[in-house]
This record gives C-alpha cells, sequence and structure tokens, in this order.
C-alpha cells in the first residue's frame, strides 16, 4: 500500500504539469465578448495507476467511485478565501464539468469561462493564472489531499494543486481590437523549467506517449495574419488551429507563441 501511494503520488506530480491532452478555444465576438474553454483528457493517468494498484487498493483509497458532475464556480468562488472581489467577479460565471471513472479509464475535466470584453478577457487570464487561487477555490469540493468528499465522492486528482494554469502562465495572453497575441514571458518559463518537481516528471511524462497540447481560436471575421507557421487556417479564415505536443512545448515553448491580426 505504500508503494501504491508514492506512485499515486507521482503521478498527480504529473497533473500538476502534464495533463495528457489539453484543447484550448477561445472565441471572440465582434464586440468585444466572447468565451474561454479548456477541455483536459487525462485517462492515461489512470491506465499507469492501475498497472501498478490492484483493485482493492483502488476500492481503499475511494478510487473505484464514478464521478459525473457539473460545478457552478459562483458556488465555490463567493466563499473562497485569498480571492479578490475582482477576480471573483470574473470567474463566477464559470463551469466547470468533471467526469472521472477509472474502471473505463476516463478522466476528463472541462472549463468555460465567459467575458464581456476585452479588458475582461485580459483580467480571466490573469485570474486562472493566479498561483494557487484555482486551487484555494477548488477546496469547496473537500476532496483535498487524497480524500473523498463529504458526499462519499471520490478524490479529484490534483485538485488544490497547480493544476492546467502552471504551464499556461508562461505566455502573455492579450487581447484587443483586431487581435490576439500569445507571447513567451521568460521570466516565468525560466522559474517553471527550473522547479525540481518538473524536472523529475519529465521521465513519466515520457511513459504516456504523445501528450496534446493545442489552441483553437475562432474569430468574428477573417485573419488578415497568422504569425505562427505552423497554425492551420480554416477554408473561411475565421478559425485558427495551433496543435503541439507539451513535452515539445516544454523544451521549445515558442513553438506556442502567436500573434493573430483580423
Amino acid at each position: 500500500m505504500k508503494q501504491y501511494k508514492l506512485m499515486l503520488a507521482a503521478l498527480i506530480a504529473v497533473f500538476f504539469t502534464a495533463c495528457i491532452q489539453i484543447e484550448e478555444e477561445v472565441e471572440l465576438k465582434d464586440d468585444g465578448s466572447g468565451q474561454i474553454s479548456v477541455s483536459s483528457d487525462m485517462g492515461k493517468l489512470f491506465e499507469l495507476v492501475k498497472s501498478f494498484a490492484s483493485e482493492e487498493d483502488l476500492q481503499k483509497e475511494g478510487m473505484d467511485k464514478a464521478l459525473d458532475t457539473m460545478i457552478h464556480m459562483k458556488d465555490l468562488i463567493d466563499t473562497a478565501r485569498d480571492i479578490s472581489a475582482e477576480n471573483k467577479a470574473l470567474l463566477r460565471e464559470g463551469i466547470m464539468k468533471v467526469k472521472l471513472n477509472m474502471k473505463e479509464n476516463q478522466f476528463n475535466l472541462d472549463m468555460k469561462y465567459p467575458f464581456k470584453n476585452y479588458s475582461d478577457a485580459n483580467k480571466l487570464y490573469a485570474a486562472i493564472n493566479e498561483k494557487g487561487m484555482m486551487g484555494d477555490a477548488l477546496k469547496g469540493l473537500k476532496q483535498n489531499n487524497g480524500e473523498a468528499g463529504s458526499d462519499g465522492q471520490p478524490p479529484v486528482p490534483g485538485a488544490g494543486g497547480p493544476g492546467l494554469e502552471k504551464f499556461s502562465s508562461v505566455y502573455d495572453i492579450t487581447f484587443s481590437k483586431g487581435e490576439y497575441r500569445r507571447t513567451l514571458n521568460r521570466a516565468r518559463y525560466d522559474s517553471l523549467v527550473s522547479d525540481p518537481k518538473l524536472q523529475e516528471s519529465k521521465g513519466m511524462m515520457a511513459m504516456m506517449g504523445e501528450m496534446a497540447m493545442n489552441l483553437t481560436v475562432k474569430l468574428p471575421r477573417k485573419a488578415k495574419s497568422v504569425s505562427n507557421p505552423k497554425a492551420i487556417l480554416s477554408d473561411d479564415k475565421k478559425t485558427v488551429t495551433l496543435k503541439n505536443d507539451m513535452i515539445l512545448a516544454l523544451d521549445s515553448p515558442q513553438n506556442m507563441e502567436i500573434i493573430i491580426r483580423y
């Protein structure tokens, strides 16, 4: 059991920096409003857990129970500590969907955050990426530290940790009229890659195979220019898709930089 817990802790450490498959979508409208969506597929995490843990071990840890729920962020944000009133206002309209079923190797996390204008969009990204902020909000689920919640549901691995935003925070993402800009923040990137936990997890990340990290930007009108030559432009020139692998992105983060003018 001790070995199982140590291995599970290592896997959760991987979850903090990589979520196997990340699909980020930004939808922009003519009036400056829109929505940020992030979908993560972490089923491979369960495949690894089951490769060394027995069914009895999983039952004892409460990981054999399925979870399928939708969380309105306002129910967590309003009572969360250490979050500014401004960030609460930006995040409270968000929705999070969690599907967890170890027997079927299913672990999906989907988040959607709407915004009203460019200014709110810029602040929203900063709020999502704020260190520790989302973890504090997730404490409302009472599922931290590998413990089941008060409703008897299984724990959500990574709840309370840095999660998705830890890697996405290495980019400065800004919205303005007619432009979407995603550029590398070298100081934050250097800080991330110097973290011993990240270096320790790289070997395990490689065991999981390809880990997609994709960005899709839906525009209100045709794109005039796209800076990244690897980006794919749709036939109507209103959708820009940039695909990458998480491990490659960690080593060459400039591959996910992009400036779109429309």
